[in-house]
């Protein structure tokens, strides 16, 4: 009688468990785009933090980080299953499965240290560790920093300064604390941890926004969605392309009463480079610089699997061609992390978007029309703080996201790619021009709002007027000294807690 009593304990137990590591999944999956709470995530790990406190094992807690993650990536990331091509659709399948494993790990080394160090020592590892794994997923070879928790919904105008100085993995550590805090009052509560969450919850206060001494100049920008869905633009024949392009754009010009100083066209607008002469005509004929993206054959001789870069093209009238091949490419659909390394990894590749193996850029974008000096970021780039970052170090005053998000149809992606966005200018102090296929186009300014949006999922050119900011934020003259001291702690505590005693 007193064995089946202890089973059945356990058994409640266990589904009790299960039960916080779902909610915990929940509470993550509505703190980001579409659902968009706000603050949510700021206590969205507490119950996994209970969860934890009733597994004795590493891997009774890994399958409980596991449950959260799972549903966590799965209500965040389930757009990527939509995607237009069969074949990246399943390979999205396979990586949001990897990603979950792998932000399940903090968990599993939170149990471990648990039993030797305490549960103090426990939060401790999980913090520094989930902030190691960001680090990772966005320096390391595998790059997907899509889902740090500072992407998450939070009251971005509370946060400017703190962003500003701290960037993105500030604010991530920001969240990761709040939740430390918020499980240890509601473990123990007391007037103490109160009032360190208070404290903690209140920190962003004391950092300030910088401002310039004056008022920035006002350029006039003329952004072109085309509007046509991913699908049917991969299809459609260059010339047929630029001739919509070029329909929208002088559409625009005929019925605008200023004249751009730029033409801005998306990513991939050109699917090669066989339409490059007549283009450049036009741009000598108008006098108007165009920046567009374009698939270009990559320089040199190189394996046909790396014949192409995914680049931004500034044309110039007078001026030689200048180039921006994107530096951070897309896992599988745009190169196999590694290949370079382990050429046999080739056969991984997804054809995403009619070429599955790019050759990736090495310096930023050092385009000049004018007062304008704009630095360039590339769809998924947008999510790599350190990028922006190194554009404005070298002297942009504008930056300018090329983007495709139309290969998923009308899902959150969009609603992700410009919180990115939002971020990136709030870091750099950098007014953001997002152009997109068909959304979302925008106009950021460095408080994060956004000034100017364009109708999504429509063909639609707009002259927006764009400022040119040149101060300079602490996170882009410091940059980014919050992830080395987190990695120097994480290995501090690893080897204070499995070392012999």
């Amino acid at each position: 009688m007193q064995i089946r009593l202890s089973a059945r304990s356990c058994q409640i137990l266990r589904r009790y468990c299960w039960g916080l590591a779902v909610f915990s999944g929940l509470l993550l999956g509505l703190s980001f785009p579409p659902a968009s709470l706000p603050g949510l995530v700021l206590g969205a790990l507490v119950p996994l933090f209970f969860a934890l406190t009733h597994t004795s094992t590493p891997l009774e807690a890994l399958r409980a980080g596991l449950t959260t993650t799972l549903i966590w990536v799965g209500i965040t990331l389930y757009w990527t299953l939509y995607h237009a091509i069969a074949a990246a659709a399943f390979a999205s399948a396979v990586g949001l499965l990897c990603l979950a494993l792998l932000m399940a790990l903090p968990a599993a080394l939170a149990t471990s240290v648990r039993s030797r160090r305490g549960t103090a020592a426990a939060l401790v590892a999980f913090v520094l560790s989930w902030m190691a794994l960001e680090a990772f997923l966005t320096y390391g070879p595998l790059p997907f920093p899509w889902l740090q928790l500072g992407y998450a919904t939070l009251p971005l105008e509370y946060l400017q300064g703190f962003i500003a100085t701290l960037g993105t993995p500030g604010l991530s550590l920001w969240i990761l604390g709040s939740n430390a805090l918020l499980y240890g009052l509601l473990r123990r509560p007391r007037l103490l941890p109160f009032f360190a969450l208070v404290g903690w919850l209140l920190l962003p206060r004391i950092f300030t926004a910088p401002t310039g001494s004056s008022l920035p100049s006002v350029v006039p920008v003329l952004v072109v969605q085309h509007g046509v869905p991913a699908a049917t633009w991969d299809r459609m024949p260059g010339p047929a392309r630029l001739a919509h392009l070029l329909h929208l754009t002088e559409s625009a010009l005929d019925t605008s009463r200023v004249r751009p100083l730029v033409v801005l066209w998306p990513e991939t607008a050109l699917s090669d480079t066989t339409t490059l002469a007549p283009l450049r005509a036009w741009v000598a004929r108008t006098h108007l610089p165009l920046l567009t993206g374009a698939i270009v054959p990559a320089n040199g001789p190189r394996p046909s699997r790396f014949a192409y870069t995914n680049s931004a093209l500034l044309l110039q009238p007078g001026h030689p061609v200048a180039r921006y091949d994107k530096q951070r490419l897309v896992p599988f659909a745009e190169q196999v992390p590694l290949v370079e390394t382990f050429p046999v990894l080739q056969v991984l590749a997804v054809p995403s978007g009619g070429v599955s193996g790019y050759q990736a850029g090495k310096t930023p974008a050092r385009f000049q029309i004018g007062p304008l000096r704009a630095g360039v970021l590339i769809c998924f780039e947008s999510f790599f703080g350190n990028l922006a970052r190194r554009s404005t170090e070298e002297g942009a005053n504008l930056l300018v996201v090329l983007t495709q998000n139309g290969w998923w149809g009308r899902r959150p992606v969009y609603l992700q790619h410009i919180q990115a966005a939002r971020l990136r200018a709030m870091e750099t102090g950098r007014a953001i021009v997002q152009v997109s296929a068909d959304g979302i186009t925008a106009l950021v300014l460095p408080s994060g709002r956004i000034a100017r949006q364009l109708p999504l999922q429509q063909a639609i050119a707009d002259l927006i007027m764009v400022p040119l900011y040149t101060q300079t934020t602490p996170f882009v003259r410091d940059g980014d000294r919050l992830t080395p001291a987190i990695l120097f702690c994480l290995l501090l505590l690893l080897g204070w807690t499995f070392r012999k005693r």
